[in-house]
């Protein structure tokens, strides 16, 4: 009995560490401008895919870069290039990084992941989709890490009613300093008409979280009649 509870907690763990950790996901929203782009604790790493000359157009003091310095990245896209072009928020280097990214020809699931990332650290990431063509579509997707988690839906509807959303989520990384995330470009309401694309991305390292303090049920009660004991 003790071998097979063995084998499946070690099982268990195998399966979250390929899967990711927990990524607490805010709600996504709608791009609008360069203060957009998060500069919370240290850069760790970036991407923008099919885009080398990213660097050259820092936003919000972030230079992004084309080709990436995420250690150990992997997974890609059948295509991209400039397609996404027509953005029109105040950044002129917002709306060139924002006009480039890749794709998926087909609707299925894009999968990537890096590593580098310091066990017990929280990390911040955030992603771009954004399509502000108008060629009638109606595309969106959601992005989870396999373990357990799912965005709310990115909106990046290439009907002409927006540029696209932007996502951030944070996570604790794990022992293997490792991530994965997938895109899944199924949620509109043709699940065929979708592809997965990634316009922008970036990670950063926010250092060891504190957990927040807490004294229990009954709180600053229970705090302050203990202080009041020791008085008398």
């Amino acid at each position: 009995m003790k071998t097979h509870l063995l084998a499946a907690a070690a099982a268990g763990l195998l399966s979250t560490a390929a899967n990711g950790a927990f990524v607490a996901w805010q709600a996504p929203v709608l791009i609008s401008g360069a203060s957009d782009v998060n500069t919370q604790g240290n850069y760790f790493g970036s991407w923008a895919p099919y885009n080398g000359g990213a660097s050259s157009t820092p936003v919000n003091g972030v230079s992004f870069q084309g080709f990436s310095d995420l250690p150990s990245l992997s997974g890609g896209f059948d295509d991209g290039g400039g397609y996404w072009n027509n953005h029109n928020t105040p950044d002129a280097n917002y709306n060139t990084l924002l006009s480039y990214g890749g794709y998926l020809f087909s609707s299925n699931n894009m999968t990537f992941s890096w590593g580098g990332m310091i066990p017990g650290n929280t990390y911040l990431v955030e992603l771009w989709i954004a399509d502000p063509r108008s060629i009638g579509n109606s595309r969106a997707a959601t992005v989870f890490s396999g373990d357990g988690d799912l965005s709310g839906v990115m909106n990046y509807p290439a009907d002409g009613s927006s540029h696209g959303s932007y996502l951030i989520g944070t996570f604790v990384a794990g022992a293997s300093g490792s991530q994965s995330l997938t895109i899944d470009p199924s949620q509109n309401g043709d699940p065929n008409s979708g592809s997965a694309q990634l316009n922008l991305f970036q990670v950063r390292d926010l250092g060891v979280v504190p957990e927040p303090a807490s004294v229990g049920l009954f709180g600053a009660g229970l705090l302050g009649f203990l202080m009041r004991r020791r008085r008398d």
